[in-house]
């Protein structure tokens, strides 16, 4: 291989009637390009059931989740699954993954006509690593996101045998890597055109559905590599591109349309390869997860009954003597967030000292999360939108309760960018946006059963009030900027 170089009640869903009306023309031939699944290749696994379909109108059945590839387990001489070492061998294949997108130059490795944006590169890596693929060893591995679960790695460990008590050596975590492609993200944020100049609406904001995510983890059977869908995704957390005048120039509606199979595509080759390469015997897989939407209908409903109705909430910050933020300023308050937040994997983890108004943080935020940041930096992506990865062991194993094919739609994001939304040239408000935990519980955990959903209903306004608290403390406390009260700006998602 060659190495690179260089609040608001629910709204009521509109009637179908109404959507056909509105889906009529060009816009309605784009999206159902955009619907279109990734071609299958030769040898990809269809079992009976997972295969992808068609639903209302042709319109192609998509899900947030796609599983790419398995590899088998370890057993011991009797057969029988070696827990630890299939453990061992998840994280294993999880750093092969990781040292590949970071260090090798994927169209050299896989050809132009495969890869046909910027090689892709590993999120949370320095920025010599992106840029030069020069990297340490440490900071690859460290770019992992582990996502704990309940279950455990080794079901014969005593105290689990015991009375079923999962320690914390002995905690299963599912790995996670963002993968990164700054020609589609420039697409996908509206930093570059689409085509001609026409750029994605209101770019910034679609920042929390990005980057992609690669995930890997085992059960007794395989170790299993799944991915979040960008057809899915891309329909979901994009309504308001779909639904743009823009979708009326035949060129715009194509490039729109090629584009997520396109990622899709090429996440699949990179991860194909490099588990190949790590065992030859990983077996190609093209299977559906997740909750499965057959209509555009289903998709404007899922919008549309959301709080805001939108997948993001958007909170936008003024400062009190007027004047406009700085590209450092943007910077230095992300940080202020992720330090008020706690960084994972330090002895502080998980604890929150600030004082606000004369009260703990602590004491404020919903008992036993222990929020901290994945990351001790943030990820910056194009157009200098910062993305902060919160993490919450409690929330994460309640999700990761439902099945872990969910992983993927974790950690929850928190992005801040600057922007100028009076248009006068000076960029004054300071936009801090959340992926709203309504909308992705709704979204993309709509498989679980109707009992979980049940228990799960009071627990995404926990955590967006979580998620708020610590910003509202990072901000007023910890920022060193004075601030307006924050004004939430919105976005049409749909007609």
């Amino acid at each position: 291989m060659q190495r690179k170089s260089n609040n608001k009640k629910p709204t009521q869903a509109p009637g179908k009637g109404w959507v056909r009306k509105t889906l009529c023309g060009t816009a309605v031939l784009g999206l159902a390009m955009s619907m279109q699944p990734a071609l299958a290749g030769h040898g990809h696994e269809h079992r009976h059931g997972h295969g992808h379909g068609y639903g209302h109108d042709d319109f192609a059945t998509i899900t947030p989740y796609n599983r790419v590839a398995r590899l088998p387990v370890v057993r011991d001489e009797n057969g029988q699954v070696d827990h630890k070492a299939t453990y061992a061998k998840v994280q294993a294949a999880a750093l092969a993954l990781a040292n590949y997108v970071a260090r090798y130059k994927d169209s050299a490795v896989l050809g132009t006509t495969i890869i046909k944006g910027d090689d892709w590169v590993l999120g949370g890596t320095s920025l010599n690593c992106r840029k030069t693929q020069t990297c340490t060893d440490a900071e690859i591995s460290q770019a992992i996101i582990e996502i704990p679960s309940p279950e455990p790695i080794d079901p014969n460990d005593p105290a689990y045998l015991a009375d079923g008590t999962v320690t914390a050596a002995n905690t299963k975590k599912a790995s996670v890597l963002d993968f990164c492609n700054e020609h589609y993200a420039k697409q996908a944020l509206g930093v570059s055109p689409i085509v001609g100049d026409r750029k994605i609406v209101n770019g910034y904001s679609h920042t929390p559905a990005l980057p992609c995510e690669v995930s890997i983890w085992n059960d007794d059977e395989h170790i299993y590599v799944d991915m979040l869908d960008p057809n899915a995704i891309f329909s979901l957390f994009f309504t308001d591109v779909l639904f743009s005048a823009d979708m009326a120039d035949p060129a715009f509606a194509e490039a729109i349309a090629d584009l997520p199979p396109q990622v899709k595509a090429e996440i699949r080759a990179v991860v194909l390869h490099a588990m190949t390469e790590f065992d030859a015997k990983t077996k190609v897989v093209d299977k559906q997860l997740g909750p499965k939407y057959r209509s555009m209908e289903q998709v404007v409903e899922v919008v549309a009954n959301s709080p805001y109705q939108s997948p993001y909430l958007h909170i936008g910050y003024t400062k009190a003597d007027g004047a406009a933020f700085s590209a450092a300023e943007s910077t230095a308050v992300t940080q202020a967030i992720i330090n008020t937040m706690s960084i994972n994997n330090t002895p502080t983890q998980g604890t929150h000292p600030t004082v606000v108004n004369g009260t703990p943080l602590d004491s404020i935020l919903s008992p036993g999360s222990s929020w901290r940041s994945a990351r001790a930096t943030p990820l910056t992506l194009p157009g200098n939108n910062h993305v902060i990865e919160a993490c919450s062991p409690k929330y994460a194993k309640m999700a990761m309760s439902t099945g872990l094919h969910h992983v993927t739609a974790l950690p929850c994001e928190i992005t801040v960018q600057i922007i100028d939304q009076d248009g006068n040239g000076s960029l004054e408000t300071l936009v801090v946006s959340y992926l709203d935990p309504h909308f992705m519980l709704s979204a993309l955990f709509a498989d679980i059963s109707e009992e979980e959903k049940a228990a799960f209903a009071p627990i995404p306004g926990a955590i967006l009030s979580d998620l708020q608290k610590v910003v509202a403390a990072a901000l007023t406390v910890n920022s060193g900027i004075a601030l307006n009260p924050g004004a939430r700006i919105s976005y049409k998602m749909l007609p």
